[in-house]
């Protein structure tokens, strides 16, 4: 009876030790399998990081070499502009202001401009000449005498304070002024200057 009681006794005691045995083999086995997911994932989204702030950085990248390129052609364009318009004035306005200062020359214009109003027309047409009130009295005193005695057209000098140097001519009533004054020559000429001096300069880009 004693012997079977100790074999029944080591019988489920060695039953309980494989059991314990199997169970704690199982879970370290899937505590191995658990872990290596883990390291596996966790792998795959470090990669996943890394990768994406590859791409991030070389956008940033790309993106400072665009705006770095944008804003050079933009200096470039800028300076070329800025050189290009202080020559024009050393070209153009000083000598310009200097012959619209010339009251002989503003003379010469002005009365080109009546003969050639209306040339084709035998009838008298009434004309406004806007001038600047500082030249007033003598291209008056000439105009008068010297192109009112030769042409067909009847005007009148008219002062104005908006006028620096140059003159507008149009009809009496107002309806139209064509002008010539220091800034419409100055425009004009830009106009035509302009691309030259950026062709000598630049090669015309």
């Amino acid at each position: 009876m004693q012997n079977k009681l100790q074999e029944l006794t080591e019988k489920i005691y060695n039953e309980g030790l494989t059991k314990g045995t199997e169970e704690a083999s199982q879970l370290v086995n899937k505590a191995k399998e658990d872990a290596s997911k883990i390291i596996a994932d966790a792998k795959k989204h470090a990669e996943q990081i890394v990768a994406q702030a590859k791409k991030e950085s070389e956008d940033l990248k790309k993106n400072v070499e665009t705006e770095i390129g944008i804003s050079a052609k933009q200096v470039v364009s800028a300076l070329k502009v800025d050189i290009s318009k202080l020559i024009e004035t050393k070209v153009i306005q000083a000598p310009l202001i200097d012959a619209l200062k010339d009251t002989e020359f503003i003379k010469m214009i002005i009365e080109t401009a009546i003969k050639n109003w209306n040339p084709s027309s035998t009838d008298q047409i009434a004309l406004n000449v806007l001038v600047p009130a500082a030249n007033e009295k003598e291209l008056k005193e000439y105009l008068s005498t010297k192109v009112m005695a030769t042409l067909n057209q009847k005007f009148e000098i008219v002062p104005d304070k908006n006028i620096r140097y140059g003159f507008k001519i149009g009809p009496k009533d107002g309806s139209y002024f064509i002008s010539f004054s220091d800034k419409d020559f100055e425009n004009l000429f830009r106009e035509y200057m302009r691309p030259r001096i950026i062709e000598m300069l630049f090669g015309g880009k």
